[in-house]
């Protein structure tokens, strides 16, 4: 779903009508604060709409004051286009520049510019200012469209003018990756309705009802309640102002910056691969804004573009929940330092020299590429699952690149991709297997028992590929040695078992390691358990216990030697004669508690006839 709503930042130096300037367009007054309405400043983000005939227009004001930039970064996170707000007496300020590099950095689109307060200055002021604006926008990637004159001596005029603009302007195209995404700008208490967050909602859908995952708290919440500006609704898009009534969790433990979204869908890392542009020098530590989060970070150039460009890492003092090309701002000493992208937002264990063959293929967006290196890089397995977070790309784009991939194997059911070079590791390990024992039966989930890392699709297609190319052989459903000169594996099998458990005596070893030793699959090992019991030769006396019938009768006889002598019996005193653990001492105890003549009371049991 896509609505036509636009979310409009406000950027200006201090005390250049920004606040006013809303004012006159919906009359609303941003400063609310007693501090702010005595200083005649915006200390925090103020948040109003105007609504039109064919679109509602959100507006996001900022502080204007250099020692307030980290919330103007927090406002501007999310906006579609900037509204750049210039006194004319003044004229192009530091903050205002600031500002516009921020929005610069943070790859909005579009502006257009507000020249305020002309009625304070003549025309040739005017015309000087709006080409000191055009000049400095001139090499910036953020296009200004419009420049509007605005004075109270002529705002009805004026007003109509950028109404006007903004409700025929196109609005810009985001990346939407599919779910609901959305940074806390601040979190309070209303009284009957509990904890209340706003934000903007950045991207996916939010419906009433909707369970939502509070990232950095590790916290899932139900959405009680939304408002998109003053008015309640039943679900949020992005480019909407929202405000979230959460339910299962206070306001107090909130923090601007936590990130709200869907369960399962991030994961967070205290490291980052980024790009970053645009600075003239890099200091080791800066101060990360992303959103509304804001975290210390150190720096590691990784790999130089330019003399202004750079892959890099960031160590951050805390998870990061970020997505592929989410911007971000560095600053450092209340100086804007450079803007960045995120590249690689989950973490992998790679060297550097792949680590930069990646970095320049996610730089390209090429895909293939960056999933051929991260399978190599990952040989037991590259799982896509999280492609979306990883690569801002849809379940079923990652599928398609998947399958195109060549020297690769996809398992589609488990969404995993393994190298070639795997594939050919295990071949050589399951034809050394029956190299060694002629008489295995592999399966592809008794391969899994040595191989937990490795999907059951995956072995199967390897054991496939070993068949048809004829060095192995398929009997009753199970992959045999062509040396084996078996004429019945299930009689086998049993005999095998058999010989190992008597041989193990009173601490018999648990199924799947002697499946293991003989190679076998787990189904033909319990079949052959199965016959065992049935013919009562074997006894199960837990689940994975099982014993032969004349050790336990062994068993069983010193237990009752041990009551007759003692008059009782417990784990210690059956220790004293059978010195094994405890694991089998209780499962012996508690098949003697089968037997009719014997009483149990506490861990003491006793004959019947002789109970006290």
């Amino acid at each position: 779903m896509q609505n036509n709503d636009i979310l409009v930042g406000l950027a200006g130096h201090i005390d250049h009508g920004k606040t006013s300037f809303i004012k006159a367009l919906n009359g609303f007054d941003g400063d609310e604060r007693e501090e702010e309405k005595e200083r005649g400043i915006t200390l925090d983000i103020s948040f109003s709409n105007l609504k039109l005939p064919r679109r509602n227009v959100a507006f996001i004001d900022v502080p204007g004051h250099e020692k307030l930039i980290k919330n103007m970064i927090a406002g501007a996170f999310g906006v579609d286009v900037m509204c750049l707000i210039v006194a004319s007496d003044d004229g192009l300020m530091p903050q205002s520049i600031e500002h516009i590099q921020i929005a610069n950095f943070l790859g909005i689109k579009k502006c257009f510019c507000v020249i305020s307060k002309t009625d304070k200055s003549t025309k040739e002021r005017v015309e000087e200012v709006k080409k000191e604006v055009q000049e400095f926008f001139s090499p910036l990637a953020l296009k200004l469209e419009e420049i509007f004159p605005f004075s109270t001596l002529t705002q009805e005029e004026d007003k109509k003018a950028i109404l006007h603009y903004l409700e025929a302007m196109q609005k810009p195209q985001k990346e939407d990756i599919g779910f609901f995404r959305y940074y806390i700008d601040r979190a309070f208490s209303i009284s009957g309705a509990g904890c209340v967050v706003s934000g903007s909602s950045l991207s996916g859908e939010v419906k009433k009802g909707d369970k939502l995952f509070v990232y950095d708290l590790g916290r899932e919440v139900s959405v009680r309640g939304i408002k998109i500006h003053s008015d309640f609704s039943s679900y949020a898009l992005p480019s909407h102002r929202v405000a979230l009534n959460l339910v299962g969790v206070s306001s107090n433990e909130l923090k601007r910056g936590f990130l709200i979204s869907k369960k399962g869908y991030l994961r967070g890392f205290d490291s980052l691969d980024v790009l970053l542009f645009g600075y003239s020098s890099l200091p080791k530590y800066a101060t990360l804004h992303i959103g509304a989060k804001k975290v210390n970070v150190k720096i590691t150039p990784l790999h130089s573009l330019s003399s202004t460009q750079c892959f890099a890492n960031l160590q951050c003092e805390e998870k990061i929940y970020s997505i592929f090309e989410e911007p971000f701002i560095l600053r450092s000493d209340n100086l804007t330092l450079c803007g960045g992208r995120i590249l690689a937002p989950i973490t992998d264990p790679i060297k550097k020299i792949q680590k930069i063959d990646l970095l320049f293929a996610l730089l390209k967006k090429d895909f293939t590429q960056a999933f051929s290196l991260l399978t190599l890089a990952h040989p037991r397995g590259f799982g896509i699952i999280s492609s979306t977070q990883r690569f801002a790309l849809s379940h079923a784009q990652a599928i398609e690149i998947a399958r195109g991939l060549k020297e690769v194997f996809f398992d589609e059911k488990n969404l995993v991709l393994y190298p070639h070079k795997t594939t050919l590791k295990l071949q050589e390990n399951i034809l050394s297997t029956f190299e060694k024992n002629p008489n295995a039966l592999l399966s592809a989930s008794s391969l899994k028992l040595k191989n937990i890392w490795a999907s059951e699709p995956y072995l199967q297609s390897i054991l496939d590929s070993l068949l048809s190319s004829g060095k192995i052989e398929l009997k009753n459903g199970l992959y045999t040695s062509k040396e084996s000169k078996v004429k019945s594996h299930s009689d086998f099998l049993v005999d095998k078992i058999y010989n190992i458990l008597l041989s193990s005596n009173y601490s018999p070893d648990a199924p799947y390691n002697i499946y293991e030793s003989l190679d076998i699959d787990r189904k033909s090992g319990d079949d052959a358990l199965k016959k065992l019991c049935s013919s009562s030769k074997v006894v199960r006396l837990e689940h994975n216990l099982f014993i032969t019938s004349k050790a336990l009768n062994e068993i069983l006889a010193l237990m009752r030697g041990v009551m007759d002598k003692k008059g009782y019996i417990d784990v210690g005193a059956l220790k004293e004669v059978l010195p094994l653990s405890r694991k089998y001492l209780i499962a012996y105890l508690d098949y003697l508690d089968s037997f009719k003549d014997i009483a149990k009371e506490g861990n003491k049991r006793f004959y019947k006839h002789t109970r006290r």
